[in-house]
C-alpha cells in the first residue's frame, strides 16, 4: 500500500519534469542485453551530451521517476521519500540545468508493466534487443506470446517522427517491426541490415591489454562505411548487439563511425556480464555472472566454443522465470554445452534435467558434475582448475554465482569492485 503511493506521487511528479523540460527519451527493452545496451549508449553520448540513466537497482516502476528526478532511492525512510519528492518538485518550479537525452531500461515482470510505464513518459527512441526463443520473466504470462506483446507496447507507442532501434537478426522482432508507425534503424551481423557488424575475432593475441587478458574485436559498417572496432574487456555477442545497438543511437545523433570506436575501446562491461578476469593457477574466468536465460546461456556457451583453450570449463546455475519453458530450454541447453565446452559443473535442482541431456548429446559422465551445495562446488572447481583453462560462470540472479567468482579469481581484492553485489 505505502509503495502504490510512493509510485503514484512519483509518477505524478515525472510527468511534470517531463513536460517541463521536454528531454530526448530513449526507451529500451528486450529479454536480455537491455543494462549493458544501456551502458554502451550512454558511454557515447556522454561525450557530447548531457545525459542521464536508471541505475537499474529496482523497478521501472521506481528505476525510471529515479532517473527523471536525478536522485537516489529514498529506500524504507518516509524521510528518504521526502527528500525525493521535494527535489523533484524544485526541479519543478526552479529552472534547472536538466540532462538532454535520458535513457531507461523498461523490464516487463508482470501483465500491463509496459502499459504503466507508457502512462507515465513517451519515448523518442525505442530499441528492442532480443526476444529469443525462449522469453525470460514470462513466469507471470499466459506463456510466451502475452510478454512479446506487453514488450513489444514500447515501438509500437511511438508516432511517425520516431525511431525504432531494432535487432533484426532476433527474427521475432523482425516480424513485429512490419506494422509499426516509426522510422526503423535495424542492425545486427546480416549484410541487408542497416549497421551491420562483421569479422568478428575473439580473444586475439595482438590485443591483449595491460591485465594480460583478450578481448575481441569486429568490424561494424554504416553507408558504405566500415571501421575495425575492439572490446579488450568484453566477449560474446551479447557485447557486440549492445555496440551495434549504442552505434546505431551514435549515428542517429551525428556521430562518426571512427570517434564511437576509439570511445568503446575502453569500454569495461557492467559486472557479471562477460567480463574476463583473471583466474586462480593461471586461468581466466568468464563472469557472466549477473543473470541466465535461455538465449543469453546460448550466446555465451557458443563464445566459449569459439575460443582457444587447455580446457572449457562451464559453471553453470538454474535458469529461472521461464514457467512451462523450464525443462525444454535446460534441456536445449544442456545440449548446447556438450558441443561447446570439456567439463560441466552444473548447480541447482533444474540443471539436473541440463546434465541428463548433456550426457546424452554425447558428453562423458565423468566430465559432469552436478552439485546441489554451492560450497561443495567451489571446493570442487578449485582443485582441478589448471593453467590456460577458461572457465564460465554463469546463472540466474537468485543462484548467486558470483560468489563461485570471488572464490576462484586470482586477486579477491578487487571483488568488490568487479563483481555483482
Amino acid at each position: 500500500m505505502i509503495k502504490q503511493i510512493v509510485v503514484k506521487i512519483l509518477n505524478i511528479l515525472t510527468k511534470k519534469i517531463l513536460e517541463k523540460y521536454n528531454p530526448v527519451i530513449i526507451g529500451i527493452t528486450g529479454s536480455v542485453g537491455k543494462s549493458s545496451t544501456k551502458k554502451s549508449i550512454y558511454e557515447i553520448l556522454k561525450t557530447k551530451y548531457k545525459v542521464a540513466c536508471d541505475r537499474g537497482c529496482y523497478g521501472s516502476d521506481i528505476n525510471i521517476p529515479l532517473a527523471v528526478i536525478g536522485i537516489e532511492s529514498g529506500g524504507h525512510s518516509i524521510v528518504g521519500w521526502l527528500r525525493v519528492f521535494i527535489k523533484a518538485v524544485k526541479i519543478i518550479i526552479i529552472k534547472k540545468d536538466y540532462p538532454e537525452i535520458i535513457i531507461l531500461e523498461i523490464s516487463v515482470n508482470r501483465p500491463g508493466d509496459m502499459k504503466q510505464v507508457l502512462k507515465v513518459m513517451k519515448p523518442d527512441i525505442g530499441i528492442m534487443t532480443a526476444i529469443g526463443k525462449f522469453p525470460s520473466h514470462v513466469k507471470y504470462f499466459k506463456n510466451a506470446k502475452h510478454i512479446v506483446r506487453e514488450k513489444s507496447l514500447l515501438i509500437k507507442s511511438l508516432g511517425k517522427k520516431d525511431l525504432a532501434i531494432l535487432n533484426f537478426d532476433d527474427e521475432t522482432i523482425k516480424e513485429l517491426s512490419k506494422n509499426i508507425k516509426p522510422e526503423i534503424m535495424s542492425y545486427g551481423f546480416d549484410s541487408n541490415e542497416d549497421v551491420i557488424a562483421s569479422e568478428i575475432l575473439l580473444s586475439d593475441k595482438k590485443f591483449r591489454t595491460e591485465d594480460g587478458l583478450m578481448g575481441m574485436s569486429f568490424k561494424i559498417s554504416y553507408g558504405g562505411t566500415t571501421v575495425p572496432f575492439r572490446l579488450p574487456y568484453a566477449l560474446g555477442k551479447g557485447q557486440i548487439y549492445s555496440t551495434l545497438s549504442a552505434v546505431t543511437v551514435g549515428i542517429h545523433f551525428g556521430f562518426n563511425l571512427v570517434e564511437m570506436s576509439e570511445i568503446v575501446s575502453n569500454y569495461h562491461p557492467l559486472a557479471g556480464r562477460m567480463n574476463l578476469i583473471g583466474g586462480i593457477n593461471e586461468s581466466l574466468i568468464i563472469d557472466d555472472s549477473f543473470n541466465a536465460s535461455p538465449s543469453s546461456m546460448t550466446v555465451a556457451l557458443e563464445s566459449v566454443k569459439k575460443l582457444s583453450a587447455k580446457r572449457k570449463i562451464a559453471v553453470l546455475g538454474d535458469m529461472l522465470e521461464l514457467g512451462e519453458y523450464c525443462e525444454s530450454a535446460h534441456r536445449e541447453v544442456g545440449e548446447i554445452v556438450s558441443q561447446s565446452v570439456d567439463i560441466l559443473f552444473a548447480y541447482g535442482s533444474r540443471n539436473k534435467i541440463l546434465c541428463k541431456q548433456a550426457q546424452k548429446s554425447g558428453m562423458a559422465n565423468d566430465n559432469i558434475f552436478y552439485f546441489d551445495d554451492i560450497d561443495n562446488l567451489i571446493q570442487s572447481l578449485k582443485s582441478i582448475l589448471q593453467k590456460e583453462d577458461i572457465v564460465l560462470i554463469k546463472g540466474s540472479r537468485v543462484m548467486h554465482m558470483e560468489r563461485i567468482v570471488r572464490e576462484v579469481m586470482a586477486r579477491p581484492e578487487l571483488a568488490d569492485k568487479l563483481l555483482v553485489k
